[in-house]
């Protein structure tokens, strides 16, 4: 059956309906209806109609033509004379209209808006339908508004959001940022800079409708390759399936990572380093002193008048003495560590730096450190850049601590200046599980850790006391301290030093033949060093200990002292410190025979002294050399 056939069957059977009936059915209608004839005069109307109409209300009834209607309603005010001339016109064009009806819009003074259409029926009547679409119009409104907003956040957000079509790739949107990352290609395949990572993204897509920061390789618009990560959604749109999707340029991430990966093995190998120069420290010490007697024994044994065949085996005796001495300091020179830069420091510049690296570590730190430094605190001597990786490895040791064992919720740092031992005492406590008793004792030990393997190298505690110590300073770990553990680090304050005045060695003393103190722990080479000094002519003595040699010093007048570095108690160091502040013209005349050239904190000690050293093991033209050089300067000279 035709369009027509269905419409004027429907409109029989309308009118076949009785009265009552079919009014009902037109007033429980929720819009405004209203009947016209042919003759464009009122048949019937609802009650929705009349509602919609308030201020012409009182002439709707049968028999009202449509253009007094029309006359009515623009005169009362119920609209204006542009709604008035639409719906004049729309009636006058009812018979022409084939097309779909476009309803009149109406604005009343209250803000609430209305539609009216006109329709025509086949017998030449027409029908008018009026809506309220205020809350249609309100909604619509809304949904502009939000999508103005959208845009305007979108346009303004500096990420970089894609929506594409999923079968062909092809582009529906794309946020600036977008834009200027990945140009303007219509199609996010070209986005990829391999076809099979785009085939694994879409793969990765499709059974859940998301990815979640997806590493890939992406192409900038000048054709180059950069790292990214994409997360993307599949939404529904118009229709069909498209995927909005976000590309981050990771390039300085990954940059970061790769110089971050290499300062963390730039670190390991040098604790590695550490480890190793501590070790070898340690032997060349124990093994100079007996390389010294051999190899000077055997050089003065070939000095004396001996058979040829001795002097032969003398020769491969000090040859051989001599490798060994060469291979000793090889080794020493691989694992030399950098000097101590002593300067005047601010503690509180130092702990920053401190607490700066922890923070942008790579690892998370999740405990809290507190610092409560006292503001007249005085300046340090010290090198800032280690004592800094001092407390950072405090901090980090405390923080790994608590994290791992979930003991503990914070690290505190504080300090105070102890005036009469001229330090300033740091305190770095923290509340975690603390260090078991019985492996304090081993916690400064080099190699020695408690983690598992891969994750500690038992070298950070290590070198703390061993930069501490060439500070001429004291770690000690604070039994005391109660729950978690507690370091307490002494470091001398920076003090202005006034050499004040000396009298200088009297002229009697330097008539008579030079007299000089070898102050050395090891019996045998002190032994031998008086041996090659006597058979020169000098008056010798010795001393077993530097507490030995300054008691000396006090009774007796030296022209040089020769003495060791490393001896139990106050040390070479200690020694040469003493002397210095009692009698500097007395310090300028000292020299050192070490095994210890290698460590940061000989090393750091003997630049800053400026005094001129031996390394062991010893040669006896060299000892001559250095003693008939030093004597030979003027006593305002002398090195």
């Amino acid at each position: 059956m035709s369009p027509g056939r269905q419409d004027e069957a429907g409109d029989a059977l309308l009118r076949s309906q009785p009265p009552d009936i079919l009014a009902e059915i037109i007033d429980v209608l929720s819009e405004g209806l209203a009947l016209f004839d042919e003759d464009s005069r009122l048949i019937r109307s609802n009650i929705g109609f009349r509602e919609l109409n308030p201020l012409i209300a009182d002439i709707i009834s049968p028999g009202l033509s449509w253009e007094m209607m029309l006359r009515e309603a623009l005169n009362r005010g119920a609209i204006p004379a542009s709604v008035h001339d639409r719906l004049q016109w729309m009636e006058n064009r009812l018979t022409e209209t084939t097309g779909p009806v476009v309803p009149v819009e109406l604005v009343l003074p209250n803000g609430r808006v209305q539609e009216i259409a006109l329709r025509a029926t086949p017998s030449g009547s027409f029908v008018v339908t009026q809506n309220d679409v205020t809350h249609r119009k309100q909604s619509e409104e809304n949904e502009r508004q939000a999508d103005i907003l959208l845009r305007k956040v979108l346009e303004a957000c500096p990420a970089n959001v894609i929506m594409s079509r999923v079968g062909d790739g092809t582009i529906l949107y794309r946020s600036p940022a977008a834009t200027e990352l990945l140009g303007m290609s219509r199609n996010s395949h070209d986005h990829f800079a391999s076809r099979e990572e785009r085939a694994d993204f879409i793969t990765s897509l499709l059974p859940s409708g998301r990815v979640d920061d997806m590493e890939a390789a992406g192409l900038r618009p000048d054709g180059s390759r950069f790292p990214c990560q994409i997360s993307a959604r599949m939404i529904e749109y118009r229709g069909e399936e498209v995927i909005v999707s976000s590309t981050v340029d990771v390039s300085k991430d990954v940059a970061l990572r790769k110089t971050l990966a290499a300062q963390r093995e730039q670190l390991f190998q040098s604790e590695k380093m550490s480890a190793l120069g501590e070790l070898l420290a340690g032997v060349a010490h124990e093994l100079n002193n007996p390389l010294s007697i051999v190899v000077g024994q055997a050089l003065m044994m070939q000095e004396e008048a001996i058979a040829p065949e001795i002097l032969r085996r003398v020769e491969k005796i000090s040859g051989a003495a001599e490798r060994c001495a060469r291979i000793v300091k090889s080794f020493l020179a691989m694992a030399r560590q950098q000097p101590v830069q002593l300067a005047a420091i601010e503690l509180r510049e130092t702990v920053d730096v401190a607490l700066d690296a922890m923070r942008q570590g790579t690892e998370r730190r999740r405990t809290p450190v507190t610092v409560d430094l006292p503001d007249d605190l005085p300046m340090l001597q010290g090198d800032a850049h280690q004592l800094s990786q001092v407390l950072l490895n405090l901090l980090i040791n405390a923080d790994q601590a608590i994290t791992e064992t979930g003991i503990g919720s914070r690290i505190h740092i504080s300090a105070a200046h102890d005036e009469n031992q001229g330090t300033v005492e740091i305190r770095v406590m923290d509340d975690g599980p603390g260090i078991p008793a019985s492996i304090r004792n081993r916690i400064f030990d080099p190699l020695f850790t408690t983690k598992v393997v891969g994750q500690g190298t038992g070298i950070g505690l290590a070198y703390c006391h061993r930069v501490i110590t060439a500070h001429s300073g004291t770690i000690l770990l604070d039994t005391d301290a109660g729950d978690g553990a507690a370091f307490v680090l002494a470091l001398p304050v920076a003090l202005v030093i006034d050499a004040g005045t000396d009298s200088e060695t009297s002229a009697a003393e330097e008539a008579l033949p030079a007299r000089i103190l070898v102050v050395e722990d090891e019996a045998e080479v002190a032994d031998l060093i008086r041996e090659i000094l006597r058979r020169d002519g000098f008056a010798v003595d010795t001393a077993g200990s530097a507490e030995t040699g300054l008691k000396l010093l006090q009774t007796h007048a030296y022209q040089l002292v020769l003495s060791d570095l490393n001896m139990p108690g106050v040390g070479g160091r200690g020694l040469y410190e003493a002397v210095q502040r009692r009698s500097p013209a007395l310090a300028r005349r000292i020299a050192f025979v070490t095994g210890d050239t290698m460590s940061p904190q000989a090393r750091g000690f003997l630049k800053s002294a400026g005094r001129p050293f031996l390394e062991k093991p010893i040669a006896p033209a060299e000892l001559r050399t250095l003693i008939h050089r030093m004597l030979a300067a003027r006593p305002e000279d002398r090195p």
